[in-house]
């Protein structure tokens, strides 16, 4: 067995749920559809549910065991702004800026983790946005485990098979 059916197998035995904040890219339908077929992982989609949907659908597609949430209507907005602000007030932080950056799917995705509410395990991001852009809401949200001074990422070369 590969070290990708490993993996595979376990995550099986106890399905997180994955935020994939770059919905709109082919790349993460795809991979939502094969997730989901293989049934290792529950999936929230964050961007325009219109536009996913369409995508989705002229690739044949299925992503309907998928949650998609739009951060730009979310009943969470007011709640992730206060929580970012409250986060990152002291490092300066203003609510207008932090209303601002929720707006940001993968800042949106963070707080949908660090929210106990959601339910969200995870996020994987990437794809789409550059390194900074996926750890700087990390670290300010999420933060680093007690002791460690340092995040840190990688990457994933190769086939685009999951």
């Amino acid at each position: 067995m590969s070290f990708i059916e490993e993996v595979k197998q376990r995550a099986k035995k106890e399905i997180k749920t994955i935020v994939l904040p770059e919905a709109e890219d082919i790349r993460i339908l795809e991979a939502t559809n094969q997730v989901l077929k293989e049934n290792y992982a529950n999936i929230v989609l964050v961007g325009n549910q219109e536009k996913i949907e369409r995508k989705a659908k002229e690739n044949n597609l299925d992503i309907k065991g998928a949650k998609i949430v739009d951060p730009s209507n979310s009943e969470k907005q007011d709640e992730y702004a206060n929580l970012l602000y409250e986060l990152r007030k002291n490092k300066g932080m203003t609510m207008e800026k932090a209303k601002e950056l929720i707006k940001d799917p993968v800042y949106f995705g963070m707080l949908m983790v660090k929210d106990d509410k959601t339910e969200a395990d995870g996020l994987v991001s990437g794809a789409t946005h550059s390194t900074s852009d996926t750890l700087r809401p990390a670290l300010q949200i999420l933060k680093t485990a007690p002791r460690h001074k340092i995040g840190f990422c990688f990457f994933c070369y190769g086939s685009t098979k999951l």
